[in-house]
């Protein structure tokens, strides 16, 4: 899904199981050598910051780094919440 057309930055929620009050938020920005993406928890109301999970650097498409964001934050919660 490299589209050229993209805006950026670009949010995507991800629900968390049992967790009502939180969602997973991935950040996708444009950088000089890929894409970027910030992996963070947020409360769902507000949208401020529980806890930031991590950043990943020099992604080359929308759907991997989607993808690897998705990966990275079930990895976090299996071992946190």
């Amino acid at each position: 899904m490299n589209n050229s057309k993209a805006t950026y930055p670009s949010e995507h929620f991800v629900p968390i199981e049992g967790q009502e009050f939180l969602l997973g938020r991935l950040t996708l920005n444009k950088a000089h050598d890929g894409l970027t993406m910030e992996i963070d928890i947020v409360q769902k109301d507000s949208r401020k910051i529980w806890r930031s999970v991590d950043r990943l650097y020099r992604l080359q498409e929308d759907d991997e780094a989607i993808y690897l964001g998705v990966q990275r934050l079930s990895d976090y919660l299996k071992t946190k919440i």
